[in-house]
């Protein structure tokens, strides 16, 4: 079954701004201009039904009771624990990125502040979402994508203040003004170093070619820095939203969908060495498949203090259809046989992944027609076996994707949906 994209019809346009990158695409998707149309059409109905919000005030101090529909109106929600267990939230519109935090675990949250001061057209999908972390310092860092120069770029903004301001947004690759940057990773190490990694254009010579690199920049903290881009691998999948970790080494991984000979989309890992060589890249799943346009839908990683690496991932391959889990011990080497998980009628789809020590946590959502289920299940053997699977919410709106949360006390699943509005769902 073909699921369609979730990008707006303004990211599809808006990378595509000229007569020769749409015949390009075109060719790439094997659409007709017919068909793109229809296409262009449902995906616009779909954005006009997202609904917007009335002009805030952001000098208004206190507390909303935002928990159900978060201000800014958009399903692409991402949420993280401070060191305080305060738990922060970011959130899109059309022009405008919000940032608000919530001391009681989701039932109420603070008025949210203004990431960008000046509107300018927010790029934002379920694969291309807005991130945010707080480091030890209590340090607030935010990235969303956006227009800029060129049709999207990664833009970066950080809060020293408790989230009182941020500062005013930058983007992140060099290569702003000439290529475009999108689907942004921003992640911590175990020394609360931040790292940003996102899908880069500026390679690409012929729209006919497939794939884009990834490239990323680590930050400092310093609004006003440069920031120093480099090159992590090539030739992924260009829709697919790339999954970060770090190893108990502290060099950061990658896990992503990418593209091999013959149109084949599968999964491969790509590691930094110590010694400061170019990083290397292997394939680690072989479900073969073989598909002409964008599955839009990344994959998951997690990697355990014991040094276990844990993925999960989507493919309709020849091999293997569905979502599927495994694991390795030696530094993604080798892996466990991929362990089928979701009910297949119900279109198992977006699972994220958390790794505890040996506790691994898998989320992720399934569709039966009329409402789609939050599902979960855990392992307390590191992978080895697994709890049934069981839903734990469930809605028969629109929702966005769902993401494991931990903070010092416990699990949690944070998940939003149109008509229920954002959750955060403590696991047992």
């Amino acid at each position: 079954m073909t699921t369609l994209p979730d990008y707006s019809i303004t990211e599809i346009t808006g990378r595509t701004n000229n007569k020769k990158a749409l015949n390009g695409f075109l060719e790439r998707f094997s659409l007709s201009s017919g068909r793109l149309l229809g296409f262009l059409l449902l995906l616009g109905a779909m954005a006009f039904s997202a609904a917007s919000y009335a002009h805030h005030d952001d000098s208004k101090a206190g507390t909303i009771d935002s928990k159900r529909h978060p201000q800014g109106g958009s399903l692409y929600v991402t949420a993280a624990f401070g060191p305080d267990n305060r738990l922060w939230r970011v959130v899109p519109d059309k022009w405008h990125v919000y940032v608000d935090y919530s001391t009681d675990l989701g039932k109420t949250f603070s008025t949210p502040v203004r990431i960008n001061k000046e509107p300018h057209r927010i790029k934002v999908s379920g694969e291309n979402r807005p991130g945010i972390v707080v480091d030890r310092s209590g340090r607030i860092s935010v990235i969303y994508s956006a227009e800029g120069v060129q049709p999207v770029a990664v833009y970066f903004s950080t809060s020293t203040n408790n989230g009182r301001s941020f500062s005013t947004p930058k983007p992140l690759s060099d290569q702003a003004s000439e290529a475009n940057s999108f689907q942004g990773r921003l992640v911590l190490n175990s020394s609360g170093q931040a790292y940003v990694f996102w899908l880069d254009e500026r390679d690409r010579t012929d729209w006919r070619q497939l794939g884009n690199a990834v490239y990323y920049t680590t930050i400092d903290g310093e609004s006003n820095q440069n920031y120093i881009n480099r090159k992590f691998s090539d030739t992924l999948c260009e829709c697919c939203r790339i999954a970060p970790a770090f190893d108990i080494d502290g060099q950061p991984v990658l896990f992503a969908r990418f593209i091999y000979p013959g149109g084949i989309h599968d999964h491969g890992l790509s590691r930094t060495q110590i010694d400061g060589k170019n990083p290397l890249s292997w394939r680690v799943t072989f479900d073969e498949w073989k598909i002409k346009g964008c599955p839009e839908h990344g994959p998951a990683i997690s990697i355990g203090d014991d040094g276990r690496y844990h993925i999960a991932w989507f493919t309709q391959g020849s091999a293997r259809q569905g979502l599927f889990y495994a694991y390795s011990s030696d530094r993604g080497q080798n892996f466990s046989v991929p362990l089928s998980f979701g009910t297949p009628k119900n279109l198992p789809s977006h699972p994220d992944i958390l790794a505890l020590g040996k506790h691994v946590i898998l989320t992720w959502t399934e569709y039966d027609g009329t409402k789609t289920q939050l599902m979960v299940m855990q392992s307390t053997d590191g992978g080895q076996t697994w709890s049934a699977a069981k839903s734990i919410a469930e809605s028969a709106s629109g929702t966005d994707f769902p993401f494991l949360l931990s903070n010092t006390r416990s699990v949690f699943v944070s998940w939003n949906s149109k008509h229920e509005g954002y959750r955060l769902i403590q696991l047992d």
